[in-house]
């Protein structure tokens, strides 16, 4: 037989100080945070590969020169 327990849970209000604190934290947390863009010219093949991006395939290349 299971017994579960319920108790109360007594949540403190933040303050206003508390609050400004936070807001400021997270302004300045939104300017660290990386550029979300997906940089493909950079990425590895293989991480490529893996998310889709290539058949698995090693890429062609034309050996004839164009002009």
């Amino acid at each position: 037989m299971d017994c579960y327990v319920v108790e109360p849970v007594n949540a403190v209000k933040p303050t206003v100080l508390a609050r400004l604190l936070e807001s400021f934290a997270q302004i300045f947390v939104k300017h660290a945070e990386p550029s979300p863009h997906l940089d493909l010219d950079e990425m590895p093949d293989r991480l490529k590969r893996d998310l889709g991006f290539l058949d698995g395939r090693e890429p062609h290349y034309d050996d004839r020169q164009q002009l």
